[in-house]
């Protein structure tokens, strides 16, 4: 039986080439065009099912490219998925408003692809019966395609001379002039060529460098950071590998289902992703599905998107949820979950906020499933280290928030004493590890890029001299490595920047058992 016809556009020919492979040996019947313009020319004799676009298309972009393709009654039956990059916000929303019918996020998970690409195809076969053939002088023939290993090691190579030498010239531009658009669609096609050809921390480094130059005012120093970390990762591959996931993370989720609850079908992507990569089986399932019913107790976790779809569902009501006895992990908006009532709220063992990433979302999911209670923690300590802890005079927790920033300082600190708990203030990290030797806090919020000795090191020192103390490190929302570092080093948890004081606090709490 023939496969299904896809067209891939793309301006970037590794990107082509590639995924038309992963398409063609996945049983389809694939063609490519390098630009719109090419692939409305071809969609006048050929009729795919489906279309696989990139947004950052030169000329007539990936959502104009969509929105001619539904305006026009003989092409409007065509399914359109586009490639989005993670970093770029907003882009999934305008997929769908242009009339997109999904989206893939960037990097490509090459696994994965072959699976994503059936659901929608599934999907479009429900809705659109095929009623119109594809001419057979349009359609490739059914066959496997393999790329021999020596031209796969010539593109990779290719790739890094390339990119090392493009990435190298706009951190240069940078003193000069410098075209923050131009040189964010040439980062954009690294994040999908990258994962591609087996370089995910480049991906994931020119996915951070995109994320600056969005940022408005564009911050020069942040953007020259990440440009350098960028130009390394190209020069030094090895060492430009992802780290590994902590091996308490995995063995938390290896195996486990997790149920999904009312994700949009971009953030249900992203979660599926990291989910696989843990080796964890997510389950959907509806906001009207019942709680109680037989597959929800089959699962070890619940994960339920916080939107107005599930505001009046069982999922949030704690007279029902109460039952379930399952660990939870609510999703969305940063401000919608702060503002939910305190009985809803206390349902939740962990808070995924605003645009997470995969790494994050492991982390906060592996959290959920652990024991977290104040009694289990502090069994867990050892007891000589439990002794030398001296005692509060308060009665008060006791923590330490280490910054270089003395606006956070000074509203972190205001916010924590307010809230029942006494705080000291460090204004690097040598001053930092000085008062925890001195004082033995409960609990030290660490930033990770502070002068001289940095957060990492910190942390470094508190475990390898046995303190008995909770830490949060403190991350930007871009630096998404940052989270599972801290926790290979021994991190307890950890809150993104911009934050509010009040999430902190929150945290605190929680992690104390209070």
């Amino acid at each position: 039986m023939p496969g299904e016809p896809i067209l891939i556009v793309d301006d970037t020919p590794v990107n082509l080439k590639l995924t038309r492979i992963l398409l063609v040996n996945e049983g389809y019947k694939v063609l490519t065009a390098a630009s719109a313009e090419e692939a409305l020319e071809l969609l006048r004799s050929y009729h795919p099912y489906l279309v696989l676009a990139d947004i950052q298309l030169p000329g007539i972009d990936g959502l104009e490219f969509t929105r001619r393709v539904k305006s026009d009654p003989a092409t409007r039956d065509i399914m359109v998925v586009a490639l989005t990059a993670f970093a770029m916000k907003g882009d999934e929303q305008r997929a769908v408003e242009a009339g997109c019918d999904g989206y893939i996020t960037k990097p490509i998970d090459t696994r994965a692809l072959g699976a994503r690409i059936r659901e929608y195809l599934a999907r479009r076969a429900e809705s659109h019966p095929v009623t119109q053939p594809v001419p057979a002088d349009g359609a490739p023939e059914q066959e496997k395609i393999t790329l021999p290993a020596a031209e796969f090691q010539a593109l990779r190579r290719r790739f890094l001379e390339e990119g090392h030498e493009r990435s190298r010239q706009l951190l240069l531009d940078l003193d000069g002039q410098f075209n923050s658009g131009d040189a964010a669609r040439m980062v954009h096609q690294w994040i999908g060529t990258g994962g591609l050809l087996g370089y995910s921390a480049i991906s994931r480094l020119a996915r951070e460098v995109e994320a600056e130059m969005l940022e408005r005012p564009l911050d020069n120093s942040e953007l020259r950071e990440a440009l350098t970390n960028l130009v390394l990762a190209f020069s030094s591959p090895r060492e430009a590998r992802d780290a590994p996931i902590p091996e308490s993370i995995i063995q938390n989720l290896s195996g486990k289902r997790v149920a999904v609850v009312s994700f949009p079908s971009s953030e249900r992507e992203r979660l599926c992703v990291a989910l696989e990569r843990a080796e964890a089986v997510p389950v959907f399932f509806n906001p009207s599905d019942p709680p109680d019913a037989p597959e929800v107790q089959n699962c070890n976790l619940l994960a339920v998107h916080v939107r107005p779809e599930t505001l009046d569902s069982f999922w949030l009501d704690p007279g029902t949820m109460g039952a379930v006895n399952r660990p939870m992990v609510f999703v969305g908006n940063r401000d919608h979950l702060l503002e939910l009532d305190a009985c809803v709220q206390s349902l939740a063992r962990e808070f995924l906020m605003d645009s997470w990433g995969p790494e994050e979302a492991l982390v906060r999911l592996s959290l959920a499933l652990s024991t977290r209670a104040g009694t289990a923690q502090t069994a867990a300590l050892p007891s000589s280290a439990a002794a030398a802890r001296p005692a509060a005079v308060s009665g008060r927790p006791q923590i330490l928030i280490a910054d270089d920033d003395p606006t956070v300082l000074a509203l972190v600190g205001t916010a924590i004493q307010n809230f029942g708990m006494d705080c000291r203030t460090a204004p690097d990290g040598r001053a930092a590890l000085a008062a925890i030797r001195e004082a033995r806090p409960d609990a030290a919020v660490l930033d990770v890029n502070m002068p001289g000795m940095d957060g990492y090191e910190v942390l470094a020192a508190i475990r390898g001299e046995d303190m008995p103390i909770r830490v949060v490190m403190l991350t930007a929302r871009q630096r998404e490595s940052d989270v599972l570092r801290g926790f290979t080093l021994g991190a307890d948890d950890y809150i993104v920047k911009p934050f509010s004081p009040m999430e902190l606090v929150a945290r605190l709490k929680r992690l104390l058992g209070r």
